[in-house]
């Protein structure tokens, strides 16, 4: 179990930094499981050379979970590509969208918008290592589903380990992914679940969540100060809340 979960969020291009959260994670989480990719490494040394773009492609929804489940690529900073939609249109990208397409996987940042429109993207995958990525989402819903799963296996974990040999884990309750929606103006300023710091008392579990900025991430979890809200699961009551301590400014209340 991670130390904690870092979340920030570029609302201009939908780009979700994040560290604790894994390649697997990521690829059991989402909705839109892609049958096309687009290697943005043009040195990669899988898939199929597609002569228009210069860049590698794995066809076909079989090959695609081949690649996600490659132990080489899943935490190395070659693991890079965006899915597409429809593999002939590939050989209808003009020289400058060739050319953004290139940028955008040297850079790991975008020229214009992420999406594009012949691709019709709902990705773009960017494994920087150790369980940091950044990944640019279609639809903002596919993260806090992957967000809201990872938290339900920690407590799941956690639950399993207070329980004797002989006696049964329930199943921890879904966690909404709207109740995390709640976090989206602080996830524009980044936020920590401080998980080494979570309490499993009287069969209540609580994580306190922590404003941090973009690189935060880096900091030990005793150098957080400013906790604006708590994630509580009663797993009596099997039951998921989240307590706020901020404004409608996004100030804090402590």
């Amino acid at each position: 179990m991670p130390d904690m979960l870092f979340v920030y969020i570029d609302t201009t291009s939908n780009a979700v930094f994040s560290k604790g959260i894994s390649h697997l994670d990521f690829v059991e989480g989402i909705v839109h499981q892609p049958n096309h990719l687009l290697l943005l490494d043009p040195a990669a040394d899988v898939g199929e050379y597609e002569p228009h773009s210069g860049l590698k492609v794995i066809n076909g929804s079989q090959a695609v979970n081949q690649f996600f489940t490659n132990k080489h690529y899943a935490n190395s900073n070659a693991n890079k590509w965006m899915d597409f939609n429809d593999p002939t249109l590939l050989k209808e990208l003009s020289p400058l969208e060739i050319s953004e397409l290139l940028y955008f996987g040297h850079m790991k940042t975008q020229l214009h918008s992420p999406f594009f429109y012949k691709l019709q993207n709902n990705f773009v995958y960017f494994n920087l290592g150790n369980d940091t990525l950044r990944v640019y989402y279609r639809y903002l819903d596919e993260f806090y589903r992957i967000l809201a799963n990872k938290l339900m296996r920690i407590v799941q974990e956690r639950c399993t380990e207070r329980r004797s040999l002989f006696r049964r884990t329930p199943a921890v309750a879904r966690l909404e992914t709207e109740t995390l929606k709640e976090l989206y103006p602080l996830f524009q300023e980044g936020l920590v679940f401080c998980l080494e710091q979570a309490t499993f008392e009287n069969q209540i579990y609580q994580v306190p969540i922590y404003l941090s900025d973009e690189k935060g991430w880096r900091k030990n979890t005793n150098q957080f100060d400013q906790q604006m809200a708590t994630l509580t699961y009663d797993s009596q009551q099997k039951r998921w809340t989240l307590a706020l301590d901020f404004d409608e400014m996004g100030l804090a209340l402590r």
